[in-house]
């Protein structure tokens, strides 16, 4: 053992050199690393966290250098713990091809595109329709019509003012035709009690219609008056008739004057039945309406002995529904005024209780018999202006027993009585007058049953200032 001072120091002195060759071997070897700091960030990677991070593609690594027996050399010196610490190899990394675009992409910030609405229903059914019309039905379709090589140029139309009215209604026929006028002399009316104002004409000018007739052009054959009985060989004349029938009213009267018009007791010229024209539009389509009315209201007698009678509701409808014919709207007698060939004014008598007897009405039928005579009119040709109309309208299924009258127009058109159904079914008296118009009209020259017409939704604005009859008026009017 050592033990002396000396022999202590010694051994000191020893061991302070042995450290600090060591040192210095330590320090010899670890120096080339710290001045190459690459080598020094593998030495940290390799006691840091490792990250799974893409690793690059071999073409771009370094490739390292080969020894001659094929192992990989040194970089200086080999630390035997580095395969121990190291992680797991990672997978080769493969870089992929972007995609490759045929044209620059145009991206624009904001709101989705609009979506166009989707097209109808009935569109679709259109197309389909389309899709499965054949060619040979396309051809088989109505197309234009080729105009005339020879025809030329139509010319421009008058310019025509429209009317005001939503339906047609007749208009004045042209003033320039002829129109029959009393003579001077005999202008005055001897027989009427009361008379119009003095400073309006007895007989107006001609009105115009919208369809002018046609010369030789009249559809009303006398087929359309075939269910009228001819007159038996000895028939009364009407003055032998009102005698036998006294002077009362109402019903009584009312089925004798029916049953002579039922055996056939009536002037032959009311059998030639008169056009009266509407024209319109039906459906956008301008068409044109005619119907056949009796050139005068219902009369008793022969042509040279007749009278003019009144009827109650029930039974003008009697009659009419014989004859197969019906009573006109309030719009047919504003066309069969403004239509007709001869015009009076109207020739009131004093209202009074006497108004429905008979002797009153064969008064009033003298008077109009003069004004036809100054007028120049002969029998046959449509007449108008001289008593009022028992109608058919709808305010008769609002009004159940009452009549419908309207008309006896004035020298400008309007008439004195408006549509009225104040009256009972069975009253008339001396300004009334029946109407008949034939059943069977013509649409375009097209015979059709006018009871359809009058209950059409399209055709019965033309004839009926109402629109169509409604379930009641066509009851009651026998029209079914």
């Amino acid at each position: 053992m050592i033990e002396t001072p000396n022999a202590v120091i010694a051994a000191l002195v020893l061991s302070t050199c042995v450290a600090a060759i060591s040192g210095y071997a330590v320090v010899t070897a670890a120096w080339p690393h710290l001045l190459r700091p690459e080598a020094g960030a593998e030495l940290a990677a390799v006691d840091a966290p490792v990250r799974p991070m893409p690793r690059p593609a071999a073409a771009m690594r370094p490739a390292l250098p080969v020894a001659p027996d094929g192992a990989t050399a040194t970089l200086g010196f080999a630390d035997p713990g580095l395969a121990r610490r190291a992680p797991d190899a990672l997978a080769e990394a493969t870089v992929q091809d972007p995609p490759r675009l045929a044209a620059p992409v145009r991206v624009i910030a904001g709101r989705p595109a609009v979506l166009p609405s989707p097209r109808p229903e009935a569109g679709s059914g259109l197309v389909t329709l389309a899709r499965s019309l054949t060619p040979a039905r396309a051809l088989g379709l109505p197309g234009p019509t080729a105009r005339p090589a020879g025809l030329g140029a139509a010319p421009a139309p008058a310019p025509v003012a429209v009317a005001d009215a939503a339906a047609a209604r007749p208009a004045q026929r042209p003033v320039t035709l002829s129109t029959r006028a009393p003579a001077p002399e005999e202008a005055g009316i001897v027989l009427a009690a009361a008379s119009p104002d003095a400073a309006e004409p007895r007989v107006s000018p001609r009105l115009s219609d919208p369809v002018p007739p046609r010369a030789g052009a009249n559809p009303c054959s006398s087929r359309l008056s075939r269910e009228i009985p001819r007159r038996p060989g000895n028939a009364r004349g009407g003055a032998a008739v009102m005698a036998a029938v006294g002077n009362g009213s109402g019903s009584g009267r009312d089925d004798a004057l029916v049953a002579e018009a039922l055996r056939g007791n009536i002037p032959d010229f009311l059998r030639d039945l008169q056009p009266v024209r509407f024209t319109g539009l039906v459906g956008g389509r301008q068409t044109e309406i005619t119907l056949c009315v009796t050139p005068d209201y219902l009369a008793i007698g022969s042509d040279a002995d007749h009278v003019r009678v009144p009827l109650g509701l029930p039974a003008a409808l009697r009659v009419a529904d014989a004859f197969d014919m019906m009573l006109p709207t309030t719009r047919m007698v504003d066309a069969i005024y403004a239509q007709a060939d001869v015009r009076v004014a109207p020739s009131p008598m004093p209202p009074t209780s006497a108004m429905s007897s008979t002797d009153y009405f064969l008064r009033h039928d003298a008077t109009v018999d003069a004004q036809f005579a100054r007028a120049g009119a002969r029998p046959g040709l449509l007449v108008a202006g001289h008593k009022k109309d028992v109608v058919i309208a709808n305010r008769l299924a609002n009004a159940p027993g009452r009549v419908a009258i309207y008309g006896w127009h004035r020298t400008n058109g309007s008439p004195i009585q408006p549509l009225s159904t104040v009256h009972g079914e069975y009253y008339a008296d001396y300004s009334h007058g029946i109407r008949l118009v034939a059943r069977t009209a013509y649409v375009d020259g097209r015979a059709v049953d006018l009871r359809g017409l009058l209950t059409d939704g399209q055709y019965a604005g033309l004839l009926n200032s109402d629109g169509p009859l409604n379930g009641p008026t066509v009851r009651l009017a026998s029209l079914r």
